[in-house]
């Protein structure tokens, strides 16, 4: 192999290097990005399971006050 052979095979290596190393860095950017959509989705969902559970215990009360008889029955 001569010289030219060896320099250019290094270049298309630290070509494939720095295009492999692009790459990852925008996929940590993507995996840190959704990981933030994830949490703030976490914390939605939680949030509305809390004011849906909160809302059933109103329902609740409200229909056991409905449904009994008035004390003079």
């Amino acid at each position: 192999m001569n010289s030219d052979t060896i320099e250019q095979r290094f270049e298309q290596l630290e070509e494939k290097l720095a295009y492999q190393e692009m790459t990852n860095a925008e996929l940590s950017e993507e995996i840190f990005r959704q990981q933030k959509e994830i949490d703030t989705l976490t914390l939605a969902h939680q949030s509305m399971v809390q004011r849906l559970e909160a809302l059933q215990d109103v329902a609740a009360e409200g229909d056991g006050s409905q449904n009994e008889k008035p004390p003079h029955y």
